[in-house]
């Protein structure tokens, strides 16, 4: 036997259309056959919110719960009442639809035969004033005509906005009077063309793709301007390069059938490797842009080593006054923020001596805590040994080393002999000798043996020099530091908190740290809220750049005499 699909009624309630159809049809589909006029700057595809629509129940049954992007998109309080994404919604009962949310943002009106291209602003008039407006008078013209704002985006025509229309009144040109200024005129010319070029100024974000270069594939986010932010994100598994996709000319046709993309307008290449050819943007990134069959492309290197990219993604969210930035992974390149000027506070030779990689590289299975008499860890997966320590870790293990007097305030680390009846047994034994190294043995066994030797006691010591000595030279000769921004690509919990006990970072900032953690190429979407990245810089960063060599300076110097003398 054949059962048919069940069939539900939808009711139109602003236009007085009642339609029947299968269980299952979309509502944004279904508005369009039967001509409602839907604005979407998406079309469809749930990225921009504007075919919201109100929705209840005509047989009473309940209506379908929100789609995961009718959660994103539109606020709690509106859909408690009802409102869901037309594009998003498939019927399965009798409803009754409100689309009066559609009038209320663009006023539809058949008549409008003008419109805006984007970047600037038209007043639509009325087809008719030129079957109607013949022999009326200039007042009467004026009211029939309508101001309206449209805009022609990916093809559609979309009201965005109904303003209020501008009489303009001609009168005719008076002679100048006696003692009137010309300057006055010229003046009022110059506040016009300063007016027009702040309307110039203003960017409305397009829809735009990121790909990223990574050594196993293309990694993407899609921006949506809507929600300004990331709309999608995907990773691609392939040998194409972006240089060779750019090359090859087949870069338009990876992202139409590699990625999740739909109606780009922007582009952003992120390569891995090096690069010269371009301009060389805050001594970091090289950047170039084309244009590829009308679609904005924007090309971005690192300009002498890879950990540039590092650099400048984390400066992305990081460029407010008074900000010092300290990569943990990176501690030669630190930059801090003044008045609107970048400062490259070049740590070369100075931070030779800080030897912290171990505990950045994160292995598989690494000691995650500790607790506080160094009894017992605890590691990611407990059924396996561990191969790794986190940074965290570290510190707060030295940090019970130095509270039960195994090292001292110099971070030097004590011989068993000297701690002999001082600790409990079970931590002497921990205690040992090798390679000319005194070491405290963390975890020990026949496949695994992991430790702390006064080498990395002596690094944590310099890495104290370094940081307090930085914050220092910064509000001396640079200016206020109003946040201490650490950052790396591991989480560590607590190491703000480890870093303040240890004495790492000045008391006095103690309020204004915090921790910055994963991979700060996602900070890239942001950018697509200016019109190009040589924008961004100019506005956050303005046309200046200075650099410091820290080994060179006297001053820096001294301060850091003055702190090894205490830590050492």
């Amino acid at each position: 036997m054949f059962f048919g699909s069940r069939k539900c009624k939808v009711i139109i309630k602003n236009l007085n259309i009642t339609v029947e159809v299968k269980s299952g049809t979309n509502l944004y589909n279904l508005l369009i056959e039967n001509n409602v006029v839907v604005p979407s700057l998406c079309k469809g595809s749930g990225q921009c919110g504007k075919c919201k629509v109100r929705v209840t129940s005509a047989d009473g049954k309940s209506i379908n719960k929100p789609s995961k992007k009718d959660t994103i998109i539109l606020a709690p309080i509106s859909i408690d009442a009802g409102f869901r994404l037309a594009c998003q919604y498939e019927v399965k009962s009798d409803i009754v639809v409100d689309i009066s949310e559609f009038q209320k943002n663009t006023d539809l009106d058949s008549d409008i035969i003008a419109v805006k291209k984007k970047g600037s602003v038209v007043t639509a008039i009325s087809e008719r004033l030129s079957v109607f407006g013949q022999g009326k008078n200039e007042s009467e013209t004026s009211k029939q005509s309508s101001g309206k704002v449209i805009e022609n985006n990916d093809e559609n025509v979309i009201l965005e906005e109904l303003i209020k229309p501008q009489v303009i009144k001609v009168t005719p040109r008076k002679k100048q009077e006696i003692g009137e200024s010309i300057d006055d005129k010229s003046s009022s010319t110059e506040e016009k063309v300063t007016e027009l070029k702040k309307v110039e100024d203003i960017y409305d974000p397009v829809e735009g793709i990121i790909l990223i270069q990574y050594p196993q594939g293309i990694k993407y986010f899609t921006y949506s301007p809507s929600i300004d932010n990331i709309s999608g994100e995907g990773f691609n598994k392939t040998a194409e390069k972006i240089t060779s996709l750019l090359k090859d000319n087949t870069l338009i046709d990876f992202i139409y059938n590699g990625t999740s993309a739909k109606n780009i307008e922007r582009v952003l290449l992120i390569d891995d490797k090096t690069s010269n050819d371009g301009d060389i943007l805050l001594n970091l990134i090289n950047y170039k842009q084309m244009d590829l069959n009308g679609i904005v492309c924007e090309y971005i290197a690192p300009y002498r080593h890879p950990k540039d990219l590092l650099s400048f993604f984390r400066l992305i969210i990081n460029f407010k006054d008074g900000t010092l930035n300290i990569p943990l992974d990176n501690l030669a390149d630190c930059y801090f923020c003044s008045s609107g000027k970048l400062i490259h506070l070049n740590a070369n030779y100075v931070v030779d001596d800080i030897k912290i990689s171990e505990f950045l590289n994160v292995g598989k299975n690494p000691i995650i805590d500790v607790s506080t008499d160094l009894s017992e860890i605890i590691t990611k997966d407990k059924l396996i040994s561990p191969d790794s320590m986190l940074l965290n870790v570290f510190i707060k293990v030295v940090s019970n080393l130095k509270a039960m007097g195994i090292v001292d305030n110099k971070l030097i680390l004590k011989s068993r002999n000297e701690l002999m009846d001082k600790i409990p047994l079970e931590l002497l034994v921990k205690l040992s000798y090798r390679n000319e190294q005194k070491l405290f043995n963390i975890y020990r066994s026949k496949e695994v043996n992991i430790y702390i030797s006064q080498r990395e006691l002596d690094s944590l010591n310099y890495l104290r020099v370094f940081i307090n000595t930085l914050c220092s030279f910064v509000e001396k000769n640079c200016g206020k530091i109003d946040s201490l921004t650490f950052h790396t690509l591991a989480p560590f919990e607590t190491l703000v908190n480890e870093f303040l006990n240890m004495g790492i970072i000045p008391a006095m900032l103690a309020k204004k740290c915090k921790h910055q953690f994963g991979d700060p190429a996602v900070h890239c979407i942001k950018l697509f809220g200016y019109k190009n990245i040589p924008d961004f810089v100019n506005k956050n960063f303005g046309e200046e750049f200075g650099i410091i060599e820290l080994y060179k300076n006297e001053d820096y110097n001294s301060i850091s005499s003055t702190f090894e003398k205490e830590f050492f």
